[in-house]
């Protein structure tokens, strides 16, 4: 398999909606995974300071558009929200990390 058709099978994937795609041939294994991504670069926060509880955790479901997390930029805080439903599976990123733009922050399954 080639950069090419593995670039296609990662299109498929977010056509369809989908988070996880596992392939295993002899000699050869994929796995790509879906999730929510940073929208700009900051610093990775599962609650608001003022709240005592993250707003999801792994385990549960979310739905499109649901409150994930928050990006600190500065004295800012700005929403990190799915774009998919689905069940949260792990933290990509670690509390209080600083994340890049495009970052994977949090892991989605349907």
């Amino acid at each position: 398999m080639n950069i090419n058709e593995i670039r296609q099978l990662a299109g498929w994937i977010r056509d369809a909606g989908l988070t996880v795609l596992e392939l295993k041939r002899p000699g050869f294994e994929l796995l790509i995974r879906r999730g929510v991504r940073a929208d700009n670069p900051g610093v990775f926060v599962s609650r608001h300071p003022d709240e005592k509880n993250s707003y999801v955790k792994p385990g549960d479901t979310v739905a499109v558009g649901q409150l994930l997390g928050l990006l600190r930029i500065g004295l800012l805080y700005l929403p990190v929200r799915s774009q998919q439903a689905g069940r949260v599976t792990r933290f990509l990123a670690a509390e209080h990390e600083r994340v890049g733009y495009g970052q994977p922050l949090i892991e989605l399954e349907e």
